[in-house]
């Protein structure tokens, strides 16, 4: 059964972290009210997807969501329920920062539903915490942690960064050891981006920032699988590993395929065939949903091609890889650059999937438009190859 979830942004801040190209705004509390009434608009306004069944998984990201009142948070899960209906086991995501951390708070997020909890640690290392511009200590990182268990969360993930400019692979193994001692049932860790429009893209730009060098990145991911998977957490994403049964559902809707809408603020949507967004304004968002029409700033369709391409672009990021008809088999390991991937233990083929092995993950993006390519050489037009 395809995956159906919803996507909640929460755009709001304490401060805007120099790393971060999303859509957030810092203060603006005169705002949270209008804002929840709009995204329960928006909910009412899709109405129409309710044939769809029951949501799976509601996700709230940010921006810091965890920086609203749970009675907010609970009027939109309630506007959910009510028009697209909630599934009874449905996988409930809370983004938090460590510093909204209390016990108070994360129980009422409790409370109302909320069934998992994803902390913004990034880093347990002070220092990498001040470089990485975050307003939380390491001590306040791992006491967010112990209030989260507190309040009854046992479904708790953790967030890291590696590859800080300026911040050494000592101190990335020290956060890295710290969050593997604490045992939470999931950990996603990211190598740092320098994006554009970012106060590190200006820094980078004015030499004040230098990128981590390209192979000290590979060293630091391939310990970092090494050691995650030695820990018994199962490496079932490019950047996330979790202990049995306990994969980010909603997330892994995203990368097999799966239909969701998202709401609120710059939220996209994939829907049918076709993917939108919403818009990034605060205000021309606001407007718009409460003049009673959509959010959507704009929409695209996706065909045929461009979903086989994406299939096999996503699927080879899981442990799930992408199976492959029996007739291209042949034709795949007839050609000479994939039987070299193979060779070299970038990939390998069992019963008809294909997957990338633990030797191409940091390779995974070129890999994946490699792999496209030779692909998309043995199918014949509007054929796809299944994820």
């Amino acid at each position: 059964m395809r995956a159906w979830g919803l996507y909640v942004h929460i755009p709001f801040c304490s401060r805007r972290c120099p790393y971060c190209a999303f859509a957030v705004l810092t203060g603006k509390e005169e705002y949270y009210q209008r804002y929840v009434d709009a995204v329960c608009k928006e909910i009412e306004y899709n109405g129409n997807l309710g044939d769809r069944g029951p949501l799976r998984t509601v996700f709230f990201g940010g921006g810091t969501p965890s920086i609203l009142e749970p009675e907010q948070l609970e009027r939109i899960l309630n506007t959910a329920a009510q028009i697209l209906d909630l599934a009874p086991a449905a996988e409930i995501t809370i983004e938090a920062n460590p510093d909204t951390a209390d016990c108070a708070r994360f129980r009422g997020f409790r409370r109302i539903g909320v069934n998992r909890m994803s902390l913004g640690v990034q880093s347990f290392v002070d220092e990498t915490l001040k470089r990485l511009g975050r307003s939380h200590s390491g001590a306040d990182a791992e006491r967010a942690y112990w209030v989260a268990r507190e309040a009854g969360f046992d479904n708790v993930s953790l967030d890291l960064i590696f590859s800080t400019p300026g911040s050494s692979l000592r101190h990335w193994r020290d956060s890295l050891e710290k969050a593997v001692g604490l045992s939470p049932e999931h950990i996603s860790t990211y190598a740092l981006a320098i994006e554009p429009e970012t106060p590190f893209a200006e820094f980078r730009r004015r030499g004040r920032l230098q990128p981590v060098d390209e192979d000290d990145d590979a060293r630091a991911y391939e310990w970092t699988m090494e050691r995650l998977t030695g820990c018994g957490y199962e490496h079932y994403e490019i950047s996330n590993f979790a202990r049995p049964g306990r994969r980010s559902r909603h997330n892994w809707g995203y990368w097999t395929g799966g239909e969701y809408l998202g709401v609120g603020m710059s939220a996209h949507s994939f829907v049918g065939s076709f993917r939108s967004w919403n818009h990034r304004d605060l205000p021309r968002y606001l407007e718009a949903v409460e003049a009673g029409g959509p959010a959507r700033h704009g929409q695209e369709e996706i065909g045929a091609e461009t979903a086989a391409r994406e299939r096999i672009w996503m699927g080879l990021r899981t442990n799930a890889g992408i199976s492959v008809e029996a007739e291209k088999i042949a034709a795949l390991e007839g050609q000479t650059r994939f039987a070299d991937l193979l060779k070299a233990g970038y990939l390998e083929m069992n019963v008809g999937v294909l997957r990338l092995t633990r030797r191409g993950f940091p390779l995974a993006d070129a890999l994946g438009l490699e792999l496209v390519d030779l692909l998309e050489k043995t199918t014949a037009h509007g054929e796809t190859i299944s994820h």
